[in-house]
């Protein structure tokens, strides 16, 4: 399973935007995440310049609302930790 969900990643790496935009995201005024199923998966990620960003590869049962939420607010905190250093 873990080979299946790499090929899948390097797919969407060379391929980045063939995804869609997550609605849950769209519905927050968050544009810039696009999303892949490899069922029973979700793989959420941004594309920037000329690299591929993975926020989540996930089960797609899960609340995805909730999830998503949670890691981007984790990566907000993240970011200006770093800013102020």
């Amino acid at each position: 399973m873990l080979e299946r969900i790499e090929q899948a990643v390097h797919a969407l790496s060379a391929f980045s935007e063939r995804g869609s935009h997550p609605r849950e995201l769209l519905e927050l005024g968050i544009p810039e995440y696009r999303e892949a199923f490899f069922k029973p998966y979700r793989i959420t990620y941004r594309v920037m310049g000329d690299g591929v960003y993975f926020l989540v590869i996930a089960d797609g049962r899960r609340d995805t609302r909730a999830l998503l939420q949670w890691h981007l607010l984790r990566v907000r905190v993240l970011r200006r930790g770093a800013e102020d250093r």
